[in-house]
């Protein structure tokens, strides 16, 4: 290996030590404590820490069939400390508390079981509401190892039949990989590497003679990886690299998360990260670890192997100068990516980068009619104000500084405001910031019912609501992107699905209604028979709300109503009469 190139990687070693002693001193994990929550062979259709939208999945998704159902166990004794009801998230979730200092999980539920779900039902009545977060006291509802908790089913933002799994450490309340606790789970087939991509860092620094990102598909040799077209990269000046990979189990066709990535050059590593455990509060980092620009543009999930100034992933060991690598020796050098899964299986990429001296290249920073452009770091507070936007951008909610970019833009008759260009919406933003636009003229009813929107690719409307003060509309986002004013001044839809006035409905066992709003989005609802608040539960995926005859209807004849209001309270009413 050159000398140079020697000495830029061996003077970050005498740092890296303890990250090295990290990896060694992986946390032990009780092997034959649980027992599986299912009957069935555990199959798996997501992973842990497997990359999600603006998150990393905190379990395993175990397959049930494609049915709801299935018997839910206890996978050890202990008590329960949590359950959450909602019409999103996890939907029915169940939490238990194990003397091992642990915390398992049990999500999108179709149903508690027995007292666990006498409780729930219970509070839902006292409460006057389907969405509940319950804290039951240490004890008082003790479960045994394998006796039935719930039903597996589809509720919240579940995308098919399953049962989400986690197990959690209770004092950090950080979810831990639980295939690092001996569930058994066949898989002999190493992780897939369908994409390398290279980085170039600064103006002078080229890949391939040009002074922008390459990417290089990749193709399987026989056990291994290598670059379909070349087996050579010429690239000079700083650089970083990326990797597009997932992994599939035996017998299963979903992309699954990989456990961990490592990136040698010149058989050093310069970059490591593995998937052991990490905290809900560092989870909206995968914006950063992925290419999000990639993402955003063509739902490619390529991992970057480097670390932006303001990334706090806890998952990565060893990484040399976050990632970046100085290629200015004119020497051949040889990289290898291996990639693994949680079964030890490996997949490896093997590749050649050509080092040359810097040239003269510039990037390419041409800016359009009507851009205005600002500096915002991400070390303090930002803010960008014209007489008809204003944008807070807190420190530490970008990953990087930028280059601010705005451009005012014409709205349309639907609007009441112009369109607010802010910056590019293929650049993550890590926390909220506020937002404030001032609209057209509004009477104050309007005022009332204005909110902001983001435009979507296909020019669509997405709400992020506001509220109206001294001037503006006022909100918080989480995006860039571009934004107006508009009004919601349509009620939610209410649609009957199985019922109508004067229906006899002695053959049927629940009521079920479909409820829409298609601007600010449904607020709240209330159904009562007979003056008496009613459960309905509400499945927001289907717009479903249903309700389950439960001892609550009289014989002969029932009022039943329902009260529906969106976000800027527009309201719908719905009355029939029922024969029981």
């Amino acid at each position: 290996m050159n000398s140079k190139f020697t000495i830029y990687i061996f003077k970050y070693l005498s740092l890296l030590f303890p990250a090295f002693s990290m990896l060694s001193a992986q946390e032990i994990y009780p092997q034959s404590y649980f027992i599986s929550p299912l009957e069935i062979p555990v199959q798996l259709s997501g992973t842990f820490a497997e990359l999600r939208s603006d998150h990393f999945h905190s379990g395993l998704d175990l397959r049930t069939g494609e049915k709801e159902g299935m018997k839910v166990f206890a996978v050890a004794s202990g008590y329960v400390s949590r359950i959450k009801v909602s019409s999103g998230g996890y939907g029915k979730a169940i939490y238990i508390t194990h003397p091992n200092g642990y915390v398992s999980v049990y999500g999108h539920l179709k149903q508690c079981a027995g007292s666990i779900g006498d409780y729930v039902k219970k509070q839902q009545y006292a409460n006057e509401s389907f969405e509940v977060d319950l804290y039951p006291q240490a004890g008082q509802i003790q479960v045994i190892k394998g006796e039935v908790i719930g039903l597996s089913g589809n509720s919240g933002s579940s995308g098919g039949p399953h049962l989400h799994f986690e197990i959690r450490d209770e004092n950090s309340q950080k979810p831990v990989n639980p295939l690092l606790f001996g569930f058994k789970v066949e898989d002999k087939s190493p992780p897939v590497l369908n994409l390398l991509k290279v980085y170039p860092v600064g103006r002078q620094s080229q890949v391939e003679y040009v002074n922008s990102s390459a990417e290089f598909f990749l193709v399987n040799t026989g056990g291994s990886w290598s670059l379909a077209n070349q087996d050579t990269i010429q690239i000079s000046g700083k650089v970083y690299f990326g990797i597009g990979t997932w992994d599939l189990f035996n017998n299963g066709n979903n992309k699954n998360g990989v456990y961990s990535v490592k990136l040698l050059a010149d058989s050093l590593t310069v970059y490591q990260h593995q998937m052991e455990s990490f905290s809900f509060d560092e989870t909206r980092y995968i914006n950063s670890l992925i290419d999000y620009s990639d993402w955003a543009r063509k739902k490619r999930q390529v991992q970057k192997s480097y670390i932006q100034p303001n990334n706090h992933l806890s998952i990565y060991h060893g990484v040399v100068n976050n990632g970046i690598i100085s290629f200015d020796d004119e020497k051949v050098h040889e990289m290898i990516y291996e990639v693994a899964d949680i079964a030890g299986n490996i997949s490896t990429l093997k590749f050649y980068v050509k080092s040359e001296k810097e040239d003269n290249a510039h990037e390419n920073n041409e800016i359009q009619m009507g851009e205005t452009n600002q500096i915002f770091t991400y070390k303090k507070d930002n803010e960008f104000r014209t007489d008809n936007v204003i944008l807070k951008v807190p420190r530490n909610a970008l990953y990087d500084t930028l280059s601010f970019s705005y451009q005012n833009l014409p709205g349309n008759r639907k609007m009441y405001s112009d369109i607010h260009r802010l910056h590019f919406d293929d650049v993550p933003l890590h926390s909220w910031c506020e937002l404030s636009i001032r609209p057209d003229s509004l009477s104050q009813f309007l005022q009332q019912k204005a909110i902001l929107v983001k435009l979507d690719d296909d020019k669509s409307f997405i709400s992020v609501g506001g509220h109206w003060k001294e001037g503006y509309i006022h909100t918080q986002i989480r995006e860039f992107g571009e934004y107006c004013v508009v009004a919601d001044t349509v009620p939610p839809t209410i649609k009957p699905l199985n019922i109508n006035n004067n229906k006899i409905i002695t053959g049927q066992d629940t009521l079920s209604i479909t409820i829409a709003d298609t601007l600010s989005g449904i607020n709240s609802y209330r159904g009562t028979l007979n003056g008496h608040w009613i459960l309905m539960e509400y499945d927001a995926k289907n717009d479903l709300l249903f309700y389950k005859f439960d001892g609550h209807l009289n014989k002969g004849e029932n009022k039943f109503e329902l009260t529906v209001s969106d976000k800027k309270n527009n309201i719908s009413k719905y009355k029939a009469t029922l024969i029981y």
